[in-house]
């Protein structure tokens, strides 16, 4: 791949546009400017002579020396750092390129669809925003996207793993030592916010956050030691690797997304899981993947929807939560209003339940396992995970019919 840009260049600041900070903007993909799967995007700079990649995220997550240390996540190759609310004051230094194609990328593809929407109505004709940016790089298997060691690009003193690539590494099992960095509640799933209680790796250690300094002061395993380290939804686990590195340990794994995504990712075998979980949990996690495929399958499944009443019905005072709905799902507002919707319904017959960040649904799974039902399946990253998955993974696109009731959003 060529690049022809310099970041030195961009010195002038200019004029101040305002930039659009909408929380749903995949409403304006192909039709303000074009969206790109990362795999695509790849192939397309492979193949021009020119072109612009713009990494939009701020200076600390480009250098992986942001604070907030979830956002560290490596950056692509031949890309420039212009951050999202520097563009305005640099539209000017930017307008020689505005015929040339331009690739944008951040985190999870928000801030880049802001600065695609941005230099389109500012008259640059060849704009691209890179779905799912650097989130999805770095969940996906080397095997399915083999530009993922050749593009990304990282200042880290550990490696993020995805889930699979973290089952290959406990199965090789070379001194490996596996740390479960969750309070001793969350650990033993005795915790009392019931959607904590997904289970454990076999074999981690249990050593929490709070502690962690104190307790690994004695730990004395040999330099070569392997280390992975998991948390529940992968933002706080980078936080005590600073401890091990201090105490001369080089080979550090961080599960990428935590436990969370491992038990729902679509890419892991099932039989893995319970070979490799202790105490999972007896209803089945899915992710935006496999929840599409179960929607495309299963003419007869019953869908629950476990969000507030207010975001089903798309009234919600926060509008960033009125997403709409799946296609066909009834609300439920109590696991005790079960009854109503399983009538006559066998017991062998699928149930999909989803929700946001309550209780409710995970609470509602449990009930329905106890009367006999054999088939739940719960929307593990909960229903804005379907939605982003929709506009931004490729495998998910189909995902788009089943989501209705959004008002124009997507």
């Amino acid at each position: 791949m060529k690049a022809f840009f310099s970041l030195h260049s961009l010195l002038v600041p200019l004029f101040v546009v305002n930039v659009l900070h909408a929380q749903h903007p995949f409403k304006y993909d192909s039709g303000i400017y074009r969206t790109v799967y990362l795999q695509d995007a790849v192939s397309m700079m492979d193949s021009l002579q020119n072109f612009l990649l713009i990494d939009v995220r701020t200076p600390g997550e480009f250098r992986d020396t942001s604070r907030a240390t979830a956002l560290n996540i490596g950056r692509l190759k031949g890309a420039v750092n212009i951050t999202v609310d520097s563009v305005p004051a640099r539209l000017t230094e930017l307008r020689k390129y505005k015929n040339e194609p331009i690739f944008i990328y951040c985190s999870h593809s928000q801030r880049s669809r802001r600065m695609s929407k941005l230099l389109v109505e500012n008259g640059f004709q060849k704009i691209y925003n890179i779905n799912g940016g650097l989130t999805l790089l770095n969940e996906a298997d080397a095997r399915e996207f083999p530009f993922k060691d050749s593009m990304l690009l990282t200042s880290l003193d550990y490696t993020h793993i995805a889930s699979v690539q973290a089952l290959d590494l406990i199965k090789a099992g070379r001194n490996l030592v596996i740390i479960d960095i969750r309070t001793g509640r969350e650990f033993n799933s005795k915790d009392s916010v019931q959607r904590n209680n997904i289970g454990r790796l076999k074999n981690a250690l249990n050593i929490p956050q709070s502690a962690f300094a104190e307790r690994t002061a004695r730990i004395g395993y040999p330099q070569n030691t392997v280390f992975l380290v998991y948390d529940q939804f992968g933002y706080n686990s980078m936080d005590v690797i600073p401890i091990l590195r201090m105490k001369g340990y080089t080979k550090i794994y961080n599960l990428f997304g935590g436990l969370n995504a491992l038990i729902a990712d679509h890419k892991v075998n099932p039989e893995l899981i319970r070979d490799f979980m202790a105490d999972a949990p007896t209803y089945i996690p899915v992710d935006a993947a496999s929840c599409i495929q179960l929607l495309n399958s299963e003419p007869d499944l019953l869908i629950l929807d476990t969000r507030p009443l207010s975001e089903f019905d798309n009234r919600d005072s926060l509008s960033y939560r009125n997403l709409g709905i799946i296609r066909g799902a009834v609300h439920l507002s109590s696991p005790d209003s079960l009854n109503i919707f399983l009538r006559s319904r066998k017991k062998t017959e699928p149930v999909l339940v989803y929700g946001s960040n309550s209780d409710l649904g995970v609470l509602t799974c449990l009930r329905l396992r106890k009367e006999g039902y054999t088939q739940v399946f719960y929307l593990q990253k909960g229903f804005y995970d379907l939605v982003w998955s929709a506009a931004n993974v490729k495998e998910c696109r189909d995902g788009r019919q089943w989501l209705t009731r959004h008002e124009g959003l997507y």
